[in-house]
């Protein structure tokens, strides 16, 4: 992320190639609009509001667990059966995500039965009709749209569409199709997050999911959520993520159109890693590590905590370089920029967002360490106390150093921030007095792993993860040797000595692998 990119001057901004580009291009969606107006390109235009819509596929008689799976959106606004937004994934039972101007919709779910990469009019298995506008989703975004699976059907109206979705694309048990990537693949490009900041419609076609990994997930590991900031990347924390011990942590990225709304970005981060609705946690603790604007996304989403139960809980959140009290060039960029970037807009500290973002103080459990830059190399200096792009007195906004449990300052600029390895260290220090939930004793087995066995195709994948990757855990405390610390573990060892029925199908197929191998876990 550099400081052209970010556009945190007008005068950067007004001489980024890149900048001019997008304008002329946002003033082609305008003409087409006008001359023929449809969603699809009414989505593009980075002046009008869309919608975030997270869904899940209820599949009960498991029909299409290894099937190739297609959500498409269709309206009739514009055009009649206008195919305005598609998630492509592999498998019901994962969370799809649409990206959608107000309206209302249908939702066709489509089966690719015969696996010839075609989505046609006899395999729509689903449908759902959906409304958005600010009474239905008064934050843009609407959660929780269940779509239940049922056997073929044909729409005569639809259109056939190929599936887009590349096939060597890492599927996940735990995840969304496509969501466990490395920091080298190509999404993860400067070229990408400029899409971001421009045309966030054209970011989602192509990262949709907004949640990555870097592995399978294993229970056991704490989460590090990292979130970029404007015009970013998550290869930005490549520096913290390599001194990462992978063996108590596993890395989280939340991957974002940055030209977005924040209010609305601030929602769905609360959604997906905050609520429990999309990735649930449980007892074990998070850790959340943003830079720059991601800051503020972070700190909106803390806003929207309701003391649920089943809601997630940040144990350590790290903010970097965030500027927290807004920054002064968004005035200039909202009212001269060819284009305005929603995003620029909420950083203007005459605002509602920034002057609301302190409204609600953090819950007592979250410890906030609040980082902050101040060496400033640019010849042409905008202000003399910064790091070269957000003012210190922004970084350090008043009410943000009261809520914060600690604030450390390095020499460092607005990206070499994340180079530094005093401050990387400092990071790493504070992540390792996080508790995981699991004690010690518990930890050390189940790094040990699970048994290299190869077992036959009616194992279901979820079983053969278990024992190919937490097999030696399940034994320890199938045998004796842990002793269960919290209920659900008591009640396995139960049904484990035929004391209880068994209630979920893992559990009956690990019983099952006890019978049929022990020659393989006695050893």
């Amino acid at each position: 992320m550099t400081s052209r990119t970010i556009c945190l001057s007008l005068l950067c901004m007004l001489c980024s190639c890149t900048y001019f580009k997008h304008a002329a291009i946002q003033a082609e969606y305008a003409r087409i609009q006008q001359a023929d107006p449809g969603q699809v390109n009414l989505k593009h235009m980075i002046d009008r509001e869309t919608y975030f819509v997270i869904g899940l596929t209820k599949d009960e008689k498991a029909d299409y667990a290894d099937v190739p799976l297609a959500v498409a959106a269709y309206s009739d606004k514009f055009k009649l059966h206008e195919r305005v937004d598609t998630t492509y994934y592999a498998g019901a039972g994962t969370h799809f995500g649409l990206n959608l101007p107000e309206g209302q919709y249908q939702l066709l779910v489509f089966a690719d039965r015969d696996k010839n990469q075609v989505f046609d009019q006899t395999e729509v298995v689903g449908r759902k009709d959906i409304t958005l506008n600010q009474s239905t989703s008064p934050d843009k975004v609407l959660d929780r749209v269940e779509i239940q699976l049922t056997a073929a059907g044909s729409v005569d109206w639809v259109d056939a569409f190929p599936n887009l979705n590349p096939t060597e694309v890492q599927q996940s048990l735990f995840y969304p199709a496509g969501s466990i990537r490395n920091l080298d693949d190509p999404l993860f490009s400067e070229n990408m997050a400029s899409l971001g900041m421009y045309d966030p419609a054209s970011f989602l076609e192509q990262a949709p999911n907004m949640f990555y990994a870097l592995e399978e997930d294993l229970g056991y590991k704490i989460p590090v959520v990292f979130v970029h900031g404007i015009g970013g990347t998550v290869r930005a924390f490549k520096p913290i993520v390599d001194q990462l011990d992978r063996d108590r942590y596993k890395p989280w990225f939340f991957y974002y159109p940055s030209g977005g709304d924040l209010d609305q970005l601030a929602e769905f981060f609360h959604r997906i890693f905050l609520s429990g609705n999309v990735v649930r946690q449980n007892d074990m603790p998070m850790i959340i590590v943003a830079h720059s604007m991601g800051g503020l996304i972070v700190r909106e989403a803390m806003n929207k905590y309701q003391n649920l139960q089943e809601e997630n809980k940040v144990a350590l959140l790290v903010t970097i370089a965030s500027p927290f009290g807004g920054h002064p060039d968004a005035t200039s960029g909202e009212k001269h920029g060819l284009i305005v970037l929603p995003s620029w807009r909420d950083l203007n500290s005459e605002n509602r967002f920034i002057k609301e973002l302190f409204s609600k103080e953090l819950p007592e459990y979250i410890e906030h360490l609040l980082i902050y830059a101040y060496d400033n190399p640019a010849t042409l200096k905008f202000t003399k106390n910064s790091d070269g792009v957000v003012p210190l007195s922004s970084q350090l906004r008043p009410e943000a150093q009261q809520q914060a449990t600690a604030q450390f300052g390095f020499e460092s600029n607005h990206t070499s921030i994340l180079l530094n390895e005093d401050m990387i260290a400092h990071v790493l220090g504070r992540m390792n007095q996080v508790q995981n939930f699991f004690p010690e004793p518990h930890l050390e087995v189940l790094r040990q792993g699970g048994y290299e066995v190869e077992l036959p195709d009616d194992y279901s994948p979820l079983g053969q993860y278990i024992i190919h990757n937490q097999g030696k855990y399940w034994w320890a405390v199938s045998n004796g040797s842990l002793t269960p610390f919290f209920p659900e573990q008591e009640r396995f060892i139960r049904v484990v000595q035929g004391l209880e029925p068994v209630r979920f199908d893992v559990v009956k197929e690990w019983l099952r692998f006890l019978k049929e191998y022990p020659e393989v876990y006695r050893k």
